[in-house]
């Protein structure tokens, strides 16, 4: 190695930190200079546009996906469960019934307790198969009910044969299945039912508050191209700027279209809830009551077959407890409004159906209360107990209907708001390239 070379090794890192030194140099003298400080504000304003555009089409590509999420997961499970939970309480009702009828009575309320029962299989298999690995709590409830229905279901056939015997225990048999259903079965439906209804409402109340950060970025990005506009007319004395004019129209329409689509959403999901989720919450808790209490009825019959003392009687209390729960549901949409009315009035037949039931119970008149509670006739407890539920399950559809309705129409607001926003964030950053170029081009 020569001396030459030797000392050129020594020099180049000090000559490279020269140069650097020297580009840095440049660069700041760019920046403070009067076309390097409109590049400056230039690119600052591209780039909040850029930032505004993506993070507006963020926020409501990520609220359209809470909006889709509820409608394709959270509310069928949802509904899946309040399917399973009426279903096992119509079983419980039907069977007893079915313990005391005879021929085609009889072979009626057994086709709804087959009926029942395949429903409430049907969603067991639903809600096990959407349901997501993490919520253990409401697998334990699907496992409590896929290991106690094959048992309660065994205790009903063994009771309905012993029954066809004429035999007494068979009554034994249906009061123990019907224990099993009120003290295993229907807890675990109904904890599962307000988990997975809590869900929905967590979902739901993700969307309840407006973007406010999304109107926000927007909004200081379209004052910042104002100030903009402004600085730069005093520093040119030109009044206007079209490229900066048209930066800033873009930019407003984005704001005014996020601000009236995310309003707009926000208003119908609101509806969606006071109209659908909650009206179904009171719907269901109704109709789970009333079942409740025909399974009460029906148990004390057939405990009186068996010669056995009545059940204490809670069938006025559930009774009660429905209508106040029907008392809670608004009067907003007249369809629910309708069945909710009709549900009242067959509440209140079968009210007086069932004092006469009891009635005919302490005269003695076994029969005749029997063929009340079950029998077809225009005062039957049977008839005024199936209008009920039918009101009730007609009026849980309609709230349904209103609820996906409602929230398909939020996620249909801001569907395309997102997109556009960024799209029009776009539009602005080629209107300020446009209105500074031609300034920054004066001073070559």
């Amino acid at each position: 190695m020569t001396a030459e070379t030797s000392r050129y090794r020594q020099l180049y890192p000090f000559r490279r930190t020269l140069q650097e030194s020297s580009v840095l140099a440049e660069l700041r003298e760019f920046l403070t200079s009067s076309p390097g400080k409109l590049v400056s504000s230039a690119l600052v304003l591209c780039l909040m546009c850029l930032f505004a555009g993506w993070f507006t089409a963020n926020g409501q590509l990520e609220r359209t996906g809470v909006l889709r999420s509820n409608l394709s997961d959270f509310e069928p499970r949802a509904n899946a469960s309040q399917v399973l939970y009426s279903s096992l309480s119509t079983a419980n009702a039907s069977a007893n019934a079915s313990f005391i009828s005879t021929g085609k009575t009889n072979d009626e309320l057994r086709a709804d307790y087959l009926a029942a029962i395949a429903t409430a299989g049907r969603a067991v298999v639903t809600s096990a198969t959407s349901l997501p690995a993490d919520e253990r709590s409401a697998h334990a409830s699907l496992n409590t009910i896929a290991t106690y229905l094959p048992v309660y279901t065994g205790l009903v056939e063994t009771a309905r044969s012993n029954n066809r015997q004429d035999d007494s225990v068979g009554a034994a048999y249906l009061a123990s299945a019907s224990t099993l259903m009120q003290q295993q079965l229907l807890p675990a439906a109904e904890s599962f039912y307000h988990q997975e209804n809590e869900s929905l409402r967590t979902s739901h109340d993700r969307f309840a508050d407006p973007p406010w950060a999304v109107y926000g970025a927007l909004l200081i990005t379209a004052l910042c191209i104002l100030v903009a506009q402004r600085h730069l007319a005093r520093r040119t004395r030109r009044n206007l700027n079209l490229g900066l004019l048209v930066a800033a129209a873009a930019t407003t329409v984005a704001l005014l279209w996020v601000v009236i689509a995310g309003l707009t959403s926000v208003s119908f999901s609101a509806r969606a809830e006071s109209k659908g989720a909650d009206a179904i919450d009171s719907l269901t808790l109704a109709r789970t009551l009333t079942q409740k209490a025909r399974s009460t009825e029906t148990m004390a019959l057939v405990q009186r077959s068996a010669g056995a003392a009545a059940p204490s009687a809670s069938f006025e209390q559930s009774l009660d407890a429905a209508r106040a729960s029907l008392a809670k549901v608004g009067r907003s949409d007249p369809a629910v409004t309708v069945d909710v009315d009709a549900a009242r009035a067959a509440a209140g037949r079968w009210a007086a159906a069932h004092r006469t039931i009891t009635e005919r119970e302490t005269l003695g008149d076994y029969g005749g209360a029997t063929a009340l509670a079950i029998g077809d006739g225009p005062d039957s407890a049977a008839l005024a107990y199936q209008s009920l539920d039918d009101h009730l399950t007609h009026a849980i559809e309609r709230a349904r209907t209103l609820y996906r309705d409602n929230v398909n129409t939020a996620r249909a607001a801001i569907a395309f708001s997102g997109p556009s926003a960024f799209t029009l964030c776009g539009a602005a950053i080629i209107g300020i390239a446009l209105g500074y170029y031609p300034r920054i081009r004066e001073y070559r």
